[in-house]
């Protein structure tokens, strides 16, 4: 099965179309979001409805910090760290205008996203997350993490490919056994590039390609 993985689209319609099509022209089959589909951009209503159009196509799909600041609290610090500085009034005030272009048919929509999941694909287990969390508080926070820092992350969990997102910075570990770590960057919000990223894998019953 070819599974195409999506993250961190921030109300990036014009990139989300462009990803989807990619995947089209790629005869992706099914499709992985890890969340962030909202915040930051100006047309957050709009990437949650054309995922919710493409419905058939979603395997799964998580929530980010950016679906919880809607769906429970704006943070104070950023992603909630109490160590970092707090933030200004101008974030959270774009943070509250991005959250009223939501309409309720979207707001329900993200209300079913789990926090994580566990899919199986061909045999293979998949965990998806927008980053890996314990006591509702994210783990230790690497841009570009290891193998050892990887498997430090997600330890407690298990899978044979672990998904993440929410640092906008593709990454890929694999560990001796064969377990990936996969983050395949942002759709809408890049560092350093005017272009969409995301991933494919091929999951075959003895082999995966990413």
């Amino acid at each position: 099965m070819r599974v195409g993985i999506i993250s961190d689209i921030h109300s990036n319609v014009e990139a989300l179309r462009a990803v989807l099509q990619e995947f089209e022209d790629r005869h992706v089959e099914k499709i992985i979001c890890l969340g962030d589909i909202i915040g930051l951009g100006s047309r957050p209503d709009e990437c949650v409805a054309l995922l919710q159009k493409n419905s058939d196509k979603i395997l799964c799909a998580v929530r980010g910090n950016h679906e919880n600041y809607l769906l429970k609290e704006l943070p104070v610090h950023n992603h909630g760290d109490k160590t970092k500085p707090k933030l200004p009034k101008e974030i959270l005030d774009l943070f509250r205008w991005n959250h009223r272009q939501i309409v309720e048919s979207s707001l329900n929509y993200l209300e079913k996203m789990p926090e994580y999941a566990i899919v199986e694909v061909v045999g293979t287990r998949i965990f998806v997350s927008h980053y890996p969390k314990e006591n509702d508080v994210y783990r230790q926070f690497y841009y570009k993490p290891n193998l050892k820092e990887s498997e430090e992350i997600f330890a407690g969990y298990d899978a044979d490919i672990y998904l993440y997102g929410h640092t906008h910075i593709r990454n890929l570990e694999q560990s001796e056994s064969g377990k990936l770590y996969i983050n395949p960057g942002s759709v809408g919000c890049l560092i350093g590039t005017d272009s969409a990223s995301a991933g494919i894998l091929d999951i075959e019953k003895d082999k995966i390609t990413y």
